[in-house]
């Protein structure tokens, strides 16, 4: 177990009360070595991607960042007790053959806390890799009683089967403490492109797994719910946002929900909240991609009870994109609509609201083009106070060029995660995302930052 030492340092106001902390870098040399780097061939040493983080909501000094750790070769947790301020660096043991279980790789991580703060969860996919596409996938879970400090060995909620198993989420049930949600999906062969969702429920925090029962299948071929995320209305119900993605998420996408009043037994017909081109983000000059699925929607609860849901509208050219944000009022029945724009390409919204009710959402913003090599990307925060109707935006780390981040050897160019972290605070956001160099260390590092949305969050 390491110690990084995280100092907050205010950057400068905006929107008001607004402040952003200088991000730090939270991640370290790898800790891995030995048959399980030398088995595996996604192995990338120093890359580090796909960031989810949560806060207590009982204590907001106990804060959980995990990542996907050297390509794949295994998820891991920094755990906090000071609100960010330092981190230790936590493995889950038996998730990964690096830590001591049988699968060679691991993705996709998830952390949360229950609504009591007792319990932590993480959720995490494993299993083997081979040419780029996962082959034998499992997903599992861990718990932890004392802030992320320390995990159970994972309890598999889906065993290591054949096929192409993606994308876990975990929820944990606002009103219920020992209730969490864990979905997952089902992508076919030969293209992976058309699939289905699936939902699995635990009572007795996180000790035992529901057997994963169907969510949701469109019936429509080359057609699959990507991100699917269970979340919790203020009188219970359950509704779980996805995207319906096409041709392997690089086709049109529809945003839907479904709603469930008996615990998700049943549900009822989708309602779109709204559509996605699914063009990819291309530098036109080294006309290397973007190596991200762009269609993915990012959802939460604010504590008033309404639900926001963020993705990503790419422009026509590469000068400008607009990142939606669609509202409901009425617990998914029905949505009211915006956007804001963002100079040059986005990708990777990811929204959260804080306790004093300001909207926030994290993104990448990306240069329209390279210029000698370097293709600026950075990390930038919108912000509202006027239920997404008026937008503010500012800096929050970079640039750092995008044409460096290419440690994931089958990716390529250009990968720094499919999602960034972004959560809900008293007064603001905690938030944990990637990048590479200039700015890295290593070739790609993950950052974290606190931003101060009142001043009792300063």
């Amino acid at each position: 177990m390491a110690v990084v030492v995280v100092v907050g340092v205010a950057g400068p106001a905006f929107a008001g009360s607004v402040r952003i902390q200088k991000p730090r870098r939270i991640s370290l040399a790898s800790p891995f070595s030995g048959p399980c780097v030398q088995n595996d061939p996604t192995f990338a040493r120093g890359v580090s991607v796909e960031t989810s983080v949560s806060v207590d909501p009982r204590n907001p000094r106990r804060i959980v960042v995990s990542w996907i750790q050297d390509g794949h070769a295994s998820d891991l947790v920094m755990a906090s007790r000071d609100g960010g301020r330092s981190f230790a660096r936590v493995l889950v043991p038996g998730l990964s053959a690096c830590t001591g279980g049988a699968a060679p790789i691991a993705s996709d991580p998830t952390v949360a806390f229950s609504v009591d703060g007792r319990v932590a969860y993480f959720s995490g996919a494993v299993g083997t890799i081979v040419g780029g596409t996962p082959a034998a996938i499992g997903m599992a879970a861990s718990h932890s009683f004392d802030g992320g400090f320390s995990w159970s060995r994972p309890a598999m909620v889906f065993p290591v089967t054949n096929g192409y198993w993606d994308k876990p989420e975990l929820t944990v049930n606002p009103h219920r403490p020992r209730v969490a949600y864990y979905t997952f999906d089902r992508r076919l062969a030969p293209d992976y492109s058309t699939g289905y969702s699936l939902l699995s429920t635990t009572t007795n925090r996180g000790r035992t797994w529901s057997r994963p029962r169907k969510l949701y299948d469109a019936h429509i071929s080359d057609s699959w719910p990507g991100t699917s995320q269970i979340l919790v209305n203020r009188d219970g119900s359950l509704l779980d946002v996805f995207a319906l993605a096409t041709k392997g998420g690089l086709g049109p996408t529809q945003e839907r929900a479904i709603r469930s009043v008996d615990g998700g037994r049943t549900w009822a017909k989708p309602v779109v909240i709204g559509r996605s081109s699914g063009q990819s983000v291309t530098d036109p000059i080294s006309k290397n991609p973007l190596a991200t699925t762009l269609v993915l929607p990012s959802q939460t609860v604010a504590p008033d009870g309404e639900v926001y849901v963020s993705w990503l509208q790419r422009g026509a050219s590469n000068a400008s994109s607009r990142i939606a944000v669609a509202r409901s009022s009425d617990g998914g029945r029905r949505w009211i609509r915006r956007s804001f724009r963002v100079s040059g390409q986005a990708a990777m919204p990811s929204i959260a609201v804080s306790g004093d009710g300001t909207i926030g959402v994290l993104y990448y913003q990306i240069a329209a083009s390279s210029h000698g090599g370097y293709w600026p990307a950075r990390v930038a925060l919108a912000t509202s106070v006027h239920r997404a109707r008026h937008w503010s935006q500012a800096r929050v780390g970079g640039p750092f060029n995008l044409l460096k981040a290419d440690g994931v050897h089958y990716r390529g160019c250009c990968f720094v995660g499919d999602y960034i972290g972004l959560t809900r605070m008293p007064h603001g956001f905690a938030a944990a995302f990637s990048m590479a160099k200039p700015i890295a260390r290593h070739p790609i590092d993950e950052y974290f930052t606190r931003i101060a949305t009142s001043p009792s969050g300063r």
